[in-house]
């Protein structure tokens, strides 16, 4: 029993070791989708693997040969990567071609959690569409007017106090690359999209400062790869597993070897039993020649 044990212990924690590192070993390459935009780590594809190196939000999609990346469950073109200042370019994955365009939806960055922040030159813009009652004295743009409904813009802290959620048909707060005024070439504004930062949470920068590189499992659990092997918390801590990742891990194959263990003990005593009935079952026979 005892040999059968040790068996499937290190059966068990071989498959683990050996699915854990595999990723580890292998540096990331660049990549792209076609169109012209090339990625490198932080960046990964989200085609390839859950297990990956790079930041979680920087997840890249390739459709159509169009690089997109999703913020906050929704889809962005990436029209430019700034490697030397850690900034890119995204812009609604869907505009048209309307010389006028409507903003979409919402756009919100969690800089908390998503290793994502606006860069200095972005702006907050308030959109107001489909007024059908709007304050005097307040320039509306022009390229929006439909029939007496007019749209209007502001900066963020600018807005002028009024009901515009009664008066108005939609709401929308997105940020902007604003040089000039507002209210004229704000198609093209929204067109060319806005600058996002990213920078590494603590732990990964504890890991690339010791010359590491991230990895995340199913964009929750860190780890540090040292281009060794092995799950570390960075790479000043080689030799001493601590990660998170790898102490679940073996937690859950400490409790899988118990299962085993508790089931081949059940039926190593329901055979004692069966084979003890069978004895005294056979011990109870007459003897021949009595």
């Amino acid at each position: 029993m005892a040999s059968l044990h040790q068996f499937l212990s290190f059966f068990f924690l071989s498959i683990f070791i050996i699915k854990g590192n595999s990723l580890s070993k292998s540096p990331p390459t660049s990549f792209s989708c076609g169109d012209d935009v090339d990625f490198a780590y932080p960046f990964w594809q989200r085609s390839q693997k859950t297990e990956h190196f790079g930041y979680p939000s920087l997840g890249v999609s390739c459709i159509n040969k169009m690089s997109t990346i999703q913020l906050d469950n929704h889809l962005y073109r990436v029209k430019n990567v700034n490697n030397t200042m850690k900034s890119l370019v995204v812009s609604f994955y869907k505009l048209g071609d309307a010389i006028c365009p409507v903003a979409p939806h919402d756009v919100s960055i969690n800089a908390s959690t998503s290793f994502l922040s606006y860069a200095n030159n972005v702006k907050l813009i308030h959109f107001f569409y489909n007024c059908t009652v709007y304050p005097s004295g307040v320039e509306p743009i022009k390229c929006l007017q439909v029939g007496a409904k007019h749209s209007y813009v502001f900066l963020d802290g600018l807005v002028p106090k009024f009901d515009w959620k009664t008066n108005c048909e939609s709401l929308v707060t997105i940020p902007m690359n604003i040089e000039n005024s507002i209210t004229t070439n704000i198609g093209k504004a929204m067109k060319e999209g806005f600058e996002l930062n990213w920078s590494s949470n603590v732990e990964c920068a504890s890991c690339e400062a010791s010359g590491g590189l991230c990895i995340y499992d199913n964009e929750q659990t860190f780890y540090c790869s040292c281009g060794k092997g092995g799950h570390y918390a960075n790479c000043r801590e080689q030799g001493l597993v601590s990660s998170n990742y790898f102490k679940l891990g073996l937690l859950s194959i400490g409790l899988v070897i118990c299962c085993v263990a508790i089931a081949i003990t059940i039926l190593y005593i329901v055979k004692r039993r069966k084979d003890g009935i069978y004895k005294q079952g056979f011990n109870r026979l007459p003897m021949s020649g009595k």
